[in-house]
């Protein structure tokens, strides 16, 4: 009788060996399914090379650090936002339509593609550097709502409008990525105000890229901006030419077909 009672509250000794075993089992690998051409695959164990075909959607996942796919070729969109990483570790290797990781705890961007073909999105970390940014963003580069104090280590290139609005401790626009004609930044407007540009009613700015690399201030912090550069990124992604851009890729043309011409005369010359 004082067994079964024992037992009851307890639990018998079979129980007891049970929930050991069940305590000393190996840990469960992690798995996160996804589908593509009628086949189910785990993003945990994608060969490297692996290339998905369209998007990757890991919004809402409770994760705190991604998947290893840093193998791994996205062609279209990548978005991992409304999770809790503080890094893009695993991130892939590169992602051909826009990347999104905003309202995670991120306080760097180490980890992310170096090329985006789309838009980049990094909005409402913890972001005090862009550190580990993609060196070429395709299309619009928004920072919005983090802590930076600075831009340095922003893209090379990016081909539409780079936003960094909301940042309060950024009080310089040095290291602002390279923006094709006619493109826009965004910024607060205390620090747009500092180069030359009116406040107007809003708390933030919105301006034509060659106008702040005109601006006293930019110059004085970076020194004139190499417009040639940002043509012939232009030309390599195979962007539209405004026609002051294609008088000027002519120049350079017969500037370059002129020096190729030189060099092969004088080098003749020397033959001689």
């Amino acid at each position: 009788m004082a067994g079964r009672l024992w037992e009851k509250l307890f639990g018998s000794k079979q129980e007891k060996t049970e929930e050991a075993k069940q305590e000393t089992a190996a840990p469960t690998a992690p798995y996160l399914p996804f589908e593509q051409d009628g086949k189910t695959y785990n993003l945990y164990d994608l060969p490297d090379g692996f290339v998905i075909k369209g998007d990757l959607d890991l919004n809402f996942k409770d994760l705190t650090e991604l998947p290893d796919l840093s193998g791994v070729i996205v062609k279209g969109d990548f978005s991992c936002n409304y999770n809790y990483l503080t890094t893009l570790k695993g991130a892939p290797r590169e992602v051909g339509g826009d990347f999104s990781c905003v309202n995670n705890k991120l306080v760097s961007l180490e980890g992310a593609p170096e090329y985006v073909g789309g838009h980049f999105c990094c909005n409402f970390n913890k972001l005090r550097t862009l550190e580990g940014a993609p060196r070429d963003v395709g299309e619009s580069f928004h920072c919005e709502e983090n802590l930076l104090k600075s831009l340095e280590h922003a893209p090379e290139y990016v081909g539409g409008e780079f936003s960094c609005k909301d940042n309060p401790p950024l009080d310089s626009l040095a290291g602002v990525s390279l923006l094709n004609e006619g493109e826009t930044i965004k910024c607060d407007a205390s620090l747009a105000e500092s180069y030359g540009f009116k406040r107007g009613r809003y708390t933030s700015v919105e301006f034509l890229a060659e106008k702040l690399y005109e601006s006293t201030r930019y110059i004085e912090e970076v020194g004139n901006v190499n417009k040639i550069e940002i043509l012939r990124r232009k030309i390599a992604d195979g962007k539209a030419l405004s026609q002051n851009e294609k008088r000027m890729a002519e120049q350079e043309k017969r500037r370059a077909g002129y020096a190729a011409f030189k060099k092969k005369f004088v080098k003749k010359e020397r033959e001689e």
